[in-house]
């Protein structure tokens, strides 16, 4: 995961304000995780945080403006594991299973917050957020589709088409993390290796097999 889009265009505050945004914040995602993006409120989310709505409406604009900062700032932070993840990895196979690994460490202490992010994007209709998302998840998958492409030029990885590729690997990654937010006894590491598993077989180059007597 990868976005350079800013949270907000707000001016750089005071470590307290942050404190209290950021406690607001996961307040509004754990309302989200209960009940849903539809029927969660500024009254919820004041309570859940054990403030005022007043408190509330001093720090952000509108309940909107809370739950897109819950989506877009989990989106971020995921982007930074990922990133030092692969930072180490020698060879494109090396980095794309720290990155496919790397994104699934990362939500395995999140799943609250997973919850919350997946129920925002699914139900905001907000035209210019929307995109930040899109654009977002199309550098994700240009980064996935650039990887493969070295894979392939170094001869770790097959011949394939690396945009379909890219997206399967991205799908398949997700259907694990949905699974995973929906079933609290859902073996997240295990699914992670098996995941890694079927990908390096899919896509590892192959050795030619011996003719046929």
């Amino acid at each position: 995961m990868r976005t350079n889009h800013q949270l907000d265009g707000r001016r750089p505050e005071t470590l307290g304000g942050r404190a209290r945004r950021e406690q607001i914040e996961h307040a509004a995602a754990e309302v989200l995780a209960d009940v849903g993006y539809a029927a969660a409120t500024v009254a919820q989310i004041a309570q859940r945080a054990g403030v005022s709505k007043g408190v509330i409406t001093y720090h952000f604009a509108s309940k909107d403006e809370i739950l897109r900062r819950v989506a877009l700032r989990l989106f971020q932070e995921c982007a930074a594991h990922v990133a030092a993840c692969t930072t180490a990895a020698a060879t494109p196979a090396a980095r794309l299973r720290a990155r496919i690994t790397g994104e699934l460490d990362f939500f395995s202490s999140r799943r609250v917050e997973f919850r919350a992010m997946t129920e925002v994007m699914a139900n905001h209709r907000d035209a210019t957020f929307v995109r930040a998302f899109t654009d977002a998840s199309a550098v994700e998958i240009e980064a996935l589709e650039d990887l493969l492409a070295q894979g392939q030029a170094v001869g770790q990885f097959r011949a394939f088409d690396t945009e379909e590729v890219a997206h399967a690997i991205s799908a398949a990654t997700y259907g694990v993390l949905d699974r995973w937010a929906d079933d609290e006894t859902f073996d997240l590491i295990s699914a992670s290796a098996t995941l890694w598993d079927f990908v390096e077989s899919a896509v590892s180059a192959r050795a030619e097999e011996p003719p046929r007597e």
